[in-house]
């Protein structure tokens, strides 16, 4: 039986983020969610322990309530309501049913004897991993066949965005468990320390690749976590060693950035750009393109991106005030309160590009507080349990956290795959970092 779990799990994770692949992942989730829901049925997931776990009933009490408040919301409260239930199924209640699913293939696996955590974890990212592997080669072959270096290639997705997300995820994954061999001497995914480093170094690589600001920016935040958690109260090296790997965590993780900085020119214009896009009144731009675009100081037109995302953030944060009750739930909510204001002319901005305020303009001020007391609540309980037990679980919690939710103020992220992908390797990373099998691991 767990061989069918586990190449089903294996599959769902790989097609999750390919587009067209919509009706075959909502039926392997299916069969998937049924069998984990028949296997616990059965006495052979332990559920038990973890809900006997006050800190287990905080985080699903808050979310199950962040969960109900939605749909509340949805149905009482939105301008339109069948549109809002619709978004309400794609885009909080399939997340909760694949948090759910995590937690559940977590106590299957915790139960049995021929399955260990260390390899559901290490299933999970090679079957994100294949990804970027091919997006690698295809980069390198042309780098090596044509002298052109690939920007903002997609691999086996429609644009870099969906594999930026994923090359997040695995760097959480690599930089959290290089972190706990240094601090522990012990490992959870099941590779040799000279494949961990070709797997940062292969991730680092599809950084420059997808070429995408929003992720570089998430490795340096990143990198600065990393280097906290390796020094805290790390008593095992000298102070210039530790002050060494610390420093080199932070570079290694910098460089696209750096690189970025160099050759976007959009960061150039950027400072030029933010009071040009906060002044909303002056110029239309922000709403319909073919208004005049304002110019900077040295004469150039302000450039879409930075000029488009500032301006959309100024106008989500005055359709919050001017309605903290929020319009309706949806991954475009930002869009339908810009119809409700100016109609027709409404022909821009779906998203504000940020999911705390398209979550905010959406499902109101309370939601949002709602999503962000989940979010602190785990996030409360990983630093707890990383500051006892030192475990590789709460780590990748804390790091899954920093780098989803913290991009999530600047990005649209939490929705389609990239919300579902998230939540269930959260709830596997939850239910072992709340029931620890080896607290042995902790360092006094």
């Amino acid at each position: 039986m767990h061989s069918f779990i586990l190449g089903l799990f294996s599959f769902l994770i790989f097609i999750l983020s390919i587009n067209g692949t919509m009706a075959l992942r909502n039926a392997l989730a299916v069969i998937l969610l049924v069998s984990l829901i028949t296997l616990v049925i059965r006495g052979q997931a332990n559920l038990h322990s973890i809900f006997k776990s006050k800190e287990f009933r905080w985080i699903a009490g808050s979310l199950v309530v962040f969960v109900l408040y939605v749909l509340f919301h949805s149905i009482y409260l939105s301008h339109e309501m069948l549109w809002s239930l619709s978004e309400f199924k794609s885009h909080i209640f399939y997340p909760f049913l694949y948090f759910t699913m995590g937690i559940l293939l977590a106590s299957y696996v915790s139960q049995s004897k021929d399955v260990t955590k260390e390899t559901l974890i290490t299933i999970f990212f090679y079957s994100i991993f294949i990804h970027i592997l091919y997006l690698d080669l295809v980069a390198l072959d042309k780098l090596f066949h044509d002298g052109v270096m690939m920007r903002r290639y997609g691999g086996l997705m429609d644009s870099p965005v969906q594999p930026n997300y994923l090359t997040n995820i695995l760097l959480a994954m690599i930089i959290a468990e290089f972190v706990y061999r240094l601090r522990v001497k012990k490992q959870v995914l099941k590779v040799s320390n000279g494949v961990l480093y070709l797997l940062l170094i292969a991730c680092i690589f599809s950084t420059f690749v997808e070429a995408l600001r929003l992720g570089d920016i998430a490795l340096v935040f990143l990198g600065i976590g990393s280097s906290m958690a390796f020094l805290y109260k790390n008593n095992q090296y000298s102070v210039g060693i530790k002050r060494f790997i610390a420093t080199s965590l932070i570079i290694i993780l910098t460089i696209p950035l750096a690189y970025n900085l160099n050759t976007d020119p959009r960061w150039a214009k950027l400072i030029e750009t933010i009071p040009l896009a906060m002044d909303t009144s002056n110029s239309m731009h922000w709403l319909d393109r073919s208004q005049k675009a304002p110019k900077t100081e040295s004469g150039h037109e302000v450039k879409g991106s930075n000029y488009e995302r500032i301006a959309w953030a100024m106008k989500a944060l005055e359709y919050s005030k001017e309605n903290p009750m929020g319009v309706g739930f949806g991954r475009n909510a930002f869009g339908h309160a810009m119809e409700e204001r100016h109609g027709s002319l409404a022909t821009r901005g779906g998203s504000a590009h940020s999911s705390i305020l398209d979550l905010t303009v959406g499902a109101g001020i309370f939601a949002t507080l709602l999503w962000l007391f989940f979010v602190y609540r785990v996030s409360k309980i990983a630093v707890k349990n990383f500051e006892k037990y030192y475990d590789y679980f709460s780590l990748l919690t804390l790091f899954l956290i920093m780098g989803y939710v913290g991009r999530g103020f600047v990005d649209a992220n939490m929705r389609d795959h990239m919300f579902l992908q998230f939540m269930l390797i959260l709830g596997i990373a939850i239910y072992y970092m709340i029931l620890k099998e080896d607290k042995a691991v902790g360092i006094k």
